[in-house]
């Protein structure tokens, strides 16, 4: 079932809740059948939600309604509107959510959007419209021991986050450290604090993964705030 990531009580009053959702909630890919996608999303979060047709890029949408910006090509959203609900679908990419002051932002950040830049995008992006400190929860993605990684693209992502990105897979071939890279890029944004989930995709079987075995089917990160 789905399990709570995060559970902010806010400066403002607001309280923030990130929930990660497992096999057993079915299939959240945005391609599915339509009347299935919304029950099982009704089963999770009741209202519209805001979805994203995700590119592996850096843009951000934002977002004053509920629903409002549901189906745009971007890989993160921020809203400053309390009971909006904001969604990514991973397999294996790392699904996150940032909260500070009076704002929330998820984003989906696979190794081409980390390149972009897309985490520190939405931290800045957040903190324009919800100045104050952040803090961000990580939910479940592969890990280096399931994340056999090509060299080139390796080496130009450590030059870009350090060589901390560089893991091992279970028979010691050349890995990307996914979180690793999660945690260097928020860093470079200036979020304050963060924590991780766990869980690798890969392995464990709470979860879709593409690179293992191959799914289409999708977990969801889905992030709203409750005004107290």
């Amino acid at each position: 079932m789905a399990r709570e990531l995060a559970h902010w009580r806010l400066a403002t009053g607001w309280t923030v809740r990130v929930l990660a959702t497992e096999v057993v909630d079915g299939d959240l890919a945005v391609g599915g059948p339509a009347g299935a996608l919304s029950r099982r999303r009704g089963a999770l979060r009741p209202g519209p939600w805001t979805w994203l047709r995700q590119v592996h890029g850096d843009r951000v949408v934002e977002v004053d309604i509920p629903g409002a910006c549901a189906g745009s090509e971007a890989d993160a959203a921020i809203t400053t509107t309390a009971g909006v609900t904001l969604s990514v679908q991973v397999a294996d990419c790392a699904p996150v959510a940032i909260a500070a002051p009076g704002g929330l932002a998820v984003v989906h950040a696979g190794w081409r959007g980390l390149e972009a830049g897309v985490l520190v995008r939405a931290a800045e992006r957040l903190r324009t419209v919800a100045p104050g400190p952040q803090v961000a929860v990580v939910g479940p993605c592969i890990r280096p021991c399931c994340y056999e990684f090509g060299a080139e693209d390796l080496d130009r992502l450590a030059a870009l986050l350090g060589d901390g990105v560089r893991g091992l897979t279970r028979d010691a071939q050349p890995a990307l450290d996914v979180p690793a890279a999660v945690a260097a890029s928020l860093a470079d944004a200036g979020v304050d604090e963060v924590a991780f989930d766990g869980a690798c995709t890969g392995c464990d079987e709470r979860h879709w993964s593409h690179r293992v075995g191959g799914s289409a089917s999708r977990q969801a990160l889905v992030a709203w705030a409750e005004a107290s």
